[in-house]
């Protein structure tokens, strides 16, 4: 088998995992002058990442998705604005609504297709290279891919411009690359995590999110709902033409039966667990199902190494975090990595890495305390505590700093 042709030359940075997060860090990377190589396991086209599911892009998300120039016309049109969200308590009373009103009058996010990201993320590659060719001002991207991540080390050479040798899978043929520093983005059974032998702690939650969209009866308004169901959370989130994401997490000894529903059996189920607020849904898109689990990881780096997004962080799907916090760890890490005062930066050096993680440490407490906590709280199953989980939601739903304190949690600022 021929290997294409790609640049052996040494890179600035090496980053493993070419999906969502990988993707949009390569793109700020470059745009901030790096030359960065991606190594993306899977075929063109195929990444695991962008997939059928659809994301909930908070609104400093949507901010940030402008400002690194991916909200071009096509990826606008492919996206639906959350004007509102309610959370519900199925089988009881109480429901808290958050508004624009609790973001500055902002929408509160975009709901938009993983394979949307993906597309926007390719044309924003192709359209660097075209400016890169012709004017030679900004950083490369080369994206190869399938291109399997063996292994790495750090080179010991020459301390003051160390380097680290990454050994790679290409069309079938072993190659290795130079870079001053490697990124693990290859999310939650990532490669490089384990190679690197990091401690990872995880917690099984039981649970399991069934995933698909359908139309509802009734339009949705652009409102997105977090029902908490007996079982456990469904997110109803807007989505474009009328259309509605449903992530439905269950216990998994109830899976297989529910995976085995045929369209309508299933939807019923849906619609009934909904309490009808949409009058009902059809047009389901085959369902997916997801093993969850809270993955954290206690060291994010180590010598020219940085671990983020889903590698070091997997999160339950409640309050849609996951995606969102991969994006600080990309918008934070880029701006760590980003020269004084012109002058040249080892992308690879320790402290500032380690001034990368420190400012992260908060925001993952904050967050991953925050997703636990509602996943744990809400799934008490015992007498009275629908009644409290009511009471409370009301509560909440009557005090404005609350909820705005809520918006500013949810968005990391």
């Amino acid at each position: 088998m021929t290997t294409p042709p790609f640049d052996t030359r040494a890179q600035d940075i090496i980053i493993v995992g070419g999906g969502m997060v990988g993707g949009v860090l390569a793109h700020a990377l470059q745009a901030e002058g790096w030359r960065v190589t991606i190594l993306e396991g899977a075929a063109a086209g195929a990444s695991l990442s962008f997939d059928h599911r659809l994301t909930a892009l908070s609104d400093a998300s949507w901010r940030y998705f402008d400002a690194l120039n991916l909200l071009d016309e096509t990826t606008v049109r492919a996206a639906q604005a959350i004007e509102e969200v309610r959370v519900v308590n199925a089988r009881n009373f109480g429901m808290t609504r958050i508004t624009r009103a609790n973001n500055d009058g902002a929408a509160l996010g975009q709901v938009i297709a993983n394979r949307a990201i993906g597309a926007a993320i390719e044309r924003a590659e192709q359209a660097h290279q075209t400016v890169f060719e012709t004017a030679q001002k900004t950083g490369t991207v080369q994206r190869l891919q399938p291109a399997r991540y063996i292994n790495h080390q750090v080179l010991a050479d020459d301390p003051q411009s160390g380097s680290v040798q990454v050994h790679f899978d290409f069309h079938g043929q072993t190659h290795q690359l130079n870079a001053r520093l490697i990124i693990a983005a290859d999310g939650a059974a990532s490669s490089v995590r384990t190679a690197s032998q990091k401690p990872v702690e995880t917690k099984a939650y039981g649970q399991t999110a069934i995933v698909c969209t359908a139309k509802p009866v009734q339009p949705h308004h652009g409102v997105a709902f977090e029902c908490f169901t007996k079982s456990g959370p469904l997110a109803v989130l807007p989505a474009p033409a009328g259309r509605v994401s449903l992530v439905w997490v269950n216990r998994d000894a109830d899976i297989t039966a529910l995976m085995a529903l045929d369209e309508a059996a299933y939807a019923a189920k849906l619609d009934t667990a909904f309490r009808h607020r949409l009058g009902g849904f059809s047009e389901l898109t085959p369902r997916h199902a997801y093993p969850l689990a809270l993955i954290t990881l206690e060291e994010l780096t180590a010598e020219r190494l940085v671990i983020l997004g889903n590698a070091a962080h997997a999160l339950h799907p409640v309050a849609g975090q996951g995606f969102n916090l991969c994006l600080r760890d990309v918008r934070d890490l880029v701006a760590a990595l980003r020269s004084d005062r012109g002058e040249p930066v080892d992308p690879g050096d320790a402290m500032r890495l380690r001034r990368y993680v420190e400012g992260r440490l908060d925001d993952y407490r904050r967050t991953i305390g925050l997703t636990d906590q509602l996943v744990r709280g809400f799934s008490l199953d015992i007498p009275g505590a629908g009644a409290i989980r009511g009471a409370l939601l009301s509560l909440t739903d009557g005090l404005a700093p609350i909820k705005n304190r809520l918006v500013r949690l949810t968005r990391g600022i």
